[in-house]
């Protein structure tokens, strides 16, 4: 048995902004025939509500009310919020700032961390966010963590968004990633960490398909070693 009990392993990538785990995550996916669980697209979801109905991003009684009314599904890779298709509108820097508030707030992990554990549960599936590893999925049979160097991961950051149709500058991107993480990594609730036991795969100087290789060969070794 694997350590989640299942024949077929949970694997977790988390890492910062630009570190690449979107694209290592959805091809891993791919290449193992494995669902994808984008947990940031989801928590971008709920970020992108708050910003449309107007309320302010903090703990109380108009964000708790809105959590009750607001459901977030991930259609393979779209993201729908109330059955609405939002998948381009949540990849913008302004959403991914109020994402960063909302993540640090009890009631919005309250909501998303026990679907995501349960859309997990059976197994054959990548998690990509900046918790899987350490709070969605601590027990996951196979956790990564993806780095890089600031300037690769500013670089990489906005060739993201320009590819969106979104110019901004390389100094002012470099800055939003480094405000990101600082916000990500103090936090008290769920901050971002290299889970324990995870394999920490350095992509600075490392093109799509030698990090691909490296998560293969971990994620085959270990379903290798899984018994019947």
């Amino acid at each position: 048995m694997t350590g989640c009990g299942r024949r077929e392993p949970i694997v977790t990538i988390d890492g910062p902004a630009g570190a690449g785990k979107s694209s290592a995550a959805r091809e891993l996916a791919r290449r193992l025939g494995f669902r994808l669980l984008d947990t940031g697209a989801m928590y971008r979801g709920l970020a992108w509500a708050v910003q449309q109905a107007g309320i302010p991003p903090e703990d109380g009684a108009p964000l708790r009310d809105l959590l009750e009314r607001t459901t977030v599904e991930l259609a393979g890779d779209r993201v729908l919020v109330n059955g609405r298709d939002v998948t381009a509108e949540i990849r913008t820097p302004a959403i991914g700032e109020l994402t960063s508030v909302l993540t640090a707030l009890d009631p919005v992990r309250d909501k998303l961390t026990p679907l995501q554990r349960a859309l997990a549960a059976a197994g054959g599936v990548v998690l990509e966010g900046r918790d899987t590893g350490s709070v969605v999925c601590p027990d996951a049979d196979v956790k990564f963590y993806l780095d890089a160097d600031i300037e690769t991961r500013a670089r990489r950051r906005r060739g993201e968004l320009a590819a969106r149709g979104v110019d901004v500058g390389l100094d002012r991107v470099r800055e939003e990633v480094l405000r990101r993480d600082r916000q990500d990594m103090a936090r008290s609730l769920a901050p971002l960490v290299r889970p324990p036991g995870a394999v920490l795969v350095d992509s600075t100087s490392l093109g799509p398909e030698a990090v691909l290789r490296r998560l293969l060969e971990e994620v085959e070794r270990v379903r290798c070693c899984t018994p019947p």
